[in-house]
């Protein structure tokens, strides 16, 4: 194999056995050929690595014994990727995640529109609502209100998303350069279990002066859920904690001034919001995660 466009897939799996394998299905019916594919399997018990095993033999199967999160795992794969191949690229990709024909094809030649593009991200589109958007353009952060948002999150696409053009973050899904992790090596795994280490990733790769970049034309379906992630409570924990690290972590004094002054009438909101839904449990998992901090 040629190994100048070389791009290692790495791939986390949590007891998703029927979502992996519609992934990996996807990914060798592309028309990009110069890859190699590595699952990290994070402790399944529902028959995951064995599917793998017996329908995909050539996938490099990397078996945890317990789960790493999300960014322990990622950097399990990361090391095998590093020890293994000659790899230009790596591509992280969600085990829910079906991927066009031609996504990977037009990711990598994205890299040739401007020497310091680092990343590059794809539209994504929900599995189950035709023509919804996931994200188009990755994730929006606004370190002066602290709120982050998926660019076109839930909006219909009508055309207006078609534009490829440099973001600020990217989404999940994300074609990152050797270039990239030669200089921040691996994912923080401060954020473990999950929760915004990809735009953790995005920052850290900007502060090297890397740009990152949305190509429309490449188009991924995303299924979502929170299956395989432990309990909705765990999930809504795991995010809050890790998005005040991504703040504390990145914003300036002045924007941690602002941040606090915002963050009251957020927080408000968010307790209406839990309240009238009867979600109890959610919004006791999010009163844990903000009073991780203090620990």
């Amino acid at each position: 194999m040629d190994n100048k466009e070389l791009v290692a897939i790495i791939i986390l799996n949590y007891n998703k056995k029927d979502d992996i394998i519609e992934c990996l299905e996807s990914i060798f019916k592309m028309d990009y050929k110069y890859f190699e594919v590595i699952v990290v399997d994070n402790g399944s018990h529902d028959g995951s690595v064995d599917a793998i095993k017996n329908k995909y033999p050539d996938v490099h199967l990397i078996e945890s014994i317990k789960n790493l999160g999300a960014s322990g795992g990622r950097n399990l794969g990361i090391k095998y990727a590093n020890e293994k191949f000659n790899y230009k690229f790596i591509l992280f990709l969600d085990n829910d995640i079906t991927i066009m024909r031609n996504t990977l094809s037009e990711m990598v030649n994205s890299f040739n529109l401007k020497e310091n593009i680092g990343i590059v991200t794809p539209k994504c589109y929900q599995m189950n609502l035709p023509g919804t958007i996931v994200y188009a353009g990755g994730m929006s952060v606004n370190f002066f209100t602290g709120n982050i948002t998926n660019i076109g999150g839930g909006k219909k696409d009508e055309g207006q998303f078609d534009q490829s053009k440099f973001i600020f973050a990217c989404g999940g899904l994300c074609l990152v350069s050797k270039n990239v992790m030669d200089k921040i090596e691996k994912f923080d795994e401060t954020f473990n279990p999950y929760g915004w280490e990809d735009v953790d990733l995005s920052i850290r790769a900007r502060k090297f002066g890397f740009k990152i970049f949305y190509n429309s034309r490449a188009v991924v379906y995303h299924k979502g859920g929170k299956k395989g992630r432990g309990t909705i409570s765990e999930y809504e924990f795991s995010k809050v904690k890790n998005y005040f690290y991504l703040i504390r972590k990145h914003a300036n004094i002045f924007q941690l001034f602002t941040i606090g002054f915002f963050l009251p009438f957020r927080g408000l909101v968010i307790i209406i919001k839990e309240l009238f839904a009867g979600d109890v449990k959610t919004l006791f998992a999010q009163f844990r995660g903000i009073l991780s901090l203090f620990k």
